[in-house]
């Protein structure tokens, strides 16, 4: 009899939790909403052999070209690659589950980084681009915490700056399209006079992974990670 009851409770109580979300139902994803955000952002390196051999030439302080003696000139430590993050989205409810709304997302990054010493004369740029679909969910009534996630298509772009042996300005380009999925967390603020315009702070994940043609190795592929904080104005 004890045991019955306390699997009855413990049913009751299974029930009651997955039929929260459903009864949660925030006034805010009611509307459709037009974000357009920017933000901080740093990528973080996971693999590609030429991605991450740059890199090592970069924590080594040495320029991107080599001499045919196999030399290179010692430019001084790079920073850690950061920059900015441009978004823009559209979310439309979905009436068959309560608080989602789904639309599309488009991420810009650009990101660089130059030596203590060389100056202009040395420099890396990594900057990409995600396009797809996307998902936004406000699970509470009363309080406006949303999860977002996206995935699509992404590109990557990179550029060394170094001076060649004449010492000539030289610019060497990379170039790979692949894929990306993304994960935010954030809350959306209301200060304004108008109950349709609305603040968004959030910070996010994004995993970005891409083939990259590269001399001497032919198909690379590039897996790097990103973090990025952010604010949007959604109406």
């Amino acid at each position: 009899m004890i045991r019955n009851t306390f699997y009855r409770s413990v049913a009751y109580a299974a029930m009651g939790f997955m039929a929260a979300p459903a009864i949660a139902q925030n006034p805010h994803s009611l509307s459709t909403q037009l974000e357009v955000g920017i933000g901080f952002v740093q990528p973080y390196f996971r693999s590609g052999s030429e991605l991450l051999r740059a890199q090592t030439l970069r924590e080594k302080g040495l320029s991107y070209f080599e001499d045919q003696a196999g030399n290179r000139r010692s430019v001084g430590a790079y920073s850690k690659p950061t920059g900015y993050q441009i978004s823009i989205g559209f979310y439309k409810p979905i009436k068959a589950v309560k608080g989602l709304m789904a639309g599309a997302l488009v991420r810009n990054s650009q990101t660089g980084s130059t030596p203590e010493t060389a100056g202009y004369e040395e420099a890396y740029f990594f900057n990409y681009i995600s396009a797809g679909l996307a998902i936004k969910y406000y699970p509470l009534e009363r309080y406006n915490l949303f999860v977002r996630s996206d995935f699509g298509l992404a590109a990557v772009l990179t550029k060394n700056r170094y001076l060649n042996g004449e010492s000539q300005q030289n610019f060497f380009h990379q170039f790979g399209i692949g894929s990306a999925i993304g994960l935010d967390l954030g809350y959306t603020f209301f200060p304004f006079r108008s109950d349709q315009i609305g603040l968004e702070v959030k910070s996010g994940y994004q995993r970005s992974q891409t083939r990259v043609e590269v001399n001497e190795i032919g198909d690379d592929v590039w897996s790097f990670d990103s973090f990025s904080l952010s604010a949007s104005i959604i109406f």
